[in-house]
């Protein structure tokens, strides 16, 4: 009986439940800037890198993510607003050149191209300025999901599947622009334990978008797949302070060492440099 109410269950009920174990879709949509500090554990080229990452957001007008540098390489970051995007693709002394499509890529600044040992800053196009546009919602740790039908994303229930032998609900929302995630929620928990994402989508919820950039990289046919967990409750709102990446057979740790909500944002993460 009780497997027959829960396969009854709407994909609107899930997600309203789903608000409501994570502080209540009034005080999600509350938030006004989100702004978290992590490292990031990543294997690269057969070494282990610990990597700062700072991640800011002002709800509707700003979203950044700064990455510390690497092998030589400088920081880099992405920036997000209601009207431009722009990439900072870092110096890369060891990589014999490159950056942003490698040697004579083009950029916004550096003439020619990045040539190694200068940082090259590009300017996103249109098109990737709209699909990048959902960075700017602050509505807990996935805003995608919070009022999600008045954002006029779409969701279908396909069913539950075991995450880590957990049952958990497998939902498929359908953002603008084409992207596309799933989501496994808890059926217990009612919190996000694992979401699946190619090309774009994944690129922007591995974090992954502006280090494949760095390598000349593209987003087509990238699949990712990632766990989260350690959920903390900050001010009223769950947030989970891990998460696993898998990327093909490299799996890369993200964890979580402050989130504030609603403070101000520092009006240096607005400047283009």
């Amino acid at each position: 009986m009780l497997t027959l109410c829960a396969s009854a269950q709407t994909v609107e009920e899930i997600i309203g439940q789903y608000e409501e174990a994570n502080g209540g879709k009034n005080k999600l949509k509350a938030i006004k800037t989100l702004q978290m500090e992590s490292v990031m554990k990543m294997n690269m080229m057969g070494q282990t890198f610990d990597i700062n990452l700072n991640s800011i957001r002002e709800r509707g007008k700003l979203y950044r993510k700064q990455m510390g540098g690497i092998m030589g390489m400088g920081n880099s970051w992405t920036m997000v607003t209601d009207t431009a995007g722009y990439i900072l693709v870092p110096a890369m002394p060891n990589f014999g050149g490159g950056g942003f499509g490698g040697p004579g890529g083009g950029g916004q600044r550096g003439g020619g191209g990045n040539t190694g040992n200068s940082p090259t800053i590009t300017k996103m196009t249109d098109d990737d300025l709209k699909k990048q546009q959902f960075e700017l919602d602050c509505a807990g740790a996935f805003s995608m999901l919070v009022d999600y039908a008045k954002k006029g994303y779409t969701a279908e229930l396909q069913g539950t599947s075991k995450i880590n032998k957990e049952e958990c609900y497998k939902i498929k929302l359908t953002m603008k622009d084409g992207l596309v995630g799933t989501f496994f929620i808890n059926k217990n928990t009612l919190l996000v334990q694992q979401v699946d994402a190619t090309d774009d989508m994944a690129a922007a919820m591995s974090g992954f978008g502006s280090i494949m950039r760095m390598m000349g990289g593209g987003r087509r046919n990238l699949k990712v797949s990632i766990q989260y967990s350690d959920y903390k409750e900050i001010a009223g709102i769950k947030f989970p302070m891990k998460q696993v990446i898998s990327l093909g057979p490299v799996e890369t740790v993200i964890e979580h060492l402050d989130i504030r909500l609603n403070e101000p944002v520092d009006e240096v993460w607005y400047k283009v440099k």
